[in-house]
């Protein structure tokens, strides 16, 4: 697979081979190996590190079993199912899969839920996720200002929001949300890495430590699934949040390019709160 897949993508691949067992009547077996999130230390296969398999164990194997004969899927295509992009999952089966075969590793839910419980508890929160960097690649960039004009649209109409959560893989966006809205609670997970210029945070050099890159956009997508109401450019780790909780309205900043309609985003366009406006790249 890929090195310069994001977690998301990767774990999107994930998704429809498990769809393509559940259809089969097939156990998954998923190892996870590019570098750019393997670290030396905790072992190849970084699935382990933030994730058990509910299929395997209830099949009765032991967590550390790996089988000496698996069918490898090494491109999406190759389950030759039609419409690999899209296939017929909605969100809500997306989920339901998901959940079925997959579980958290007990810190990942640990961290979400002490970060919950000091910040969002008793609160109406509203996300914000801008996916900044190498993203323009795959959607029009979108400007600061029209992501700042928005939320201040979405706060008129919604007096009650008591708190802003925002993620972005850049470290001044998360500043320039500080400085505009003073007004209101404005926090963020304290991320181990965020990128100071263009190149995506799951290409860069974790120093030796890889593992918590992948623990970051795990921790901030399901962050972003606890939230009441999600503002968000186009990102796999956000349209993520509307898999493990597609009950939360979504704003959309923009669109994916025609190339990159990829699931889930072409089925959260379908419902999603459409903001578009003509000057949104200005």
């Amino acid at each position: 697979m890929n090195s310069n897949l994001g977690f998301f993508a990767v774990l999107n691949w994930a998704l429809f081979v498990l769809h393509f067992c559940k259809k089969q009547g097939l156990v998954p077996y998923l190892e996870f190996t590019t570098k750019n999130y393997s670290d030396p230390v905790l072992g190849r296969d970084w699935f382990k590190y933030y994730f058990s398999n509910r299929a395997m164990s209830a099949a009765g194997f032991a967590a550390e079993y790996r089988p000496w004969l698996v069918t490898k899927v090494r491109r999406i295509r190759d389950l030759r199912m039609p419409g690999w992009c899209f296939h017929d999952l909605s969100l809500e089966q997306a989920g339901e899969i998901f959940r079925e075969y997959i579980e958290f590793n007990p810190v990942i839910s640990a961290e979400v839920e002490a970060f919950v419980a000091e910040h969002f508890a008793g609160k109406y929160v509203l996300g914000v996720h801008f996916r900044g960097t190498d993203k323009v690649v795959e959607a029009p960039q979108v400007a600061w200002a029209y992501c700042e004009q928005t939320i201040r649209n979405f706060l008129a109409d919604h007096p009650s929001v008591d708190v802003l959560f925002v993620a972005s893989d850049e470290s001044r966006f998360i500043q320039y949300m500080l400085e505009k809205f003073p007004d209101i609670a404005v926090v963020s997970h304290q991320d181990h890495f965020r990128s100071d210029g263009i190149k995506a945070i799951h290409s860069l050099d974790g120093g030796g430590d890889n593992y918590s890159k992948g623990f970051d956009a795990l921790v901030n997508s399901l962050l972003l699934s606890k939230c009441d109401a999600l503002i968000r450019s186009s990102s796999f780790l956000s349209a993520w949040a509307s898999i493990f909780n597609p009950k939360v309205p979504v704003v959309l900043l923009n669109k994916p390019l025609e190339d990159a309609l990829w699931f889930p985003e072409v089925e959260i366009m379908k419902r999603s709160l459409d903001h578009y406006l003509p000057d949104f790249t200005e």
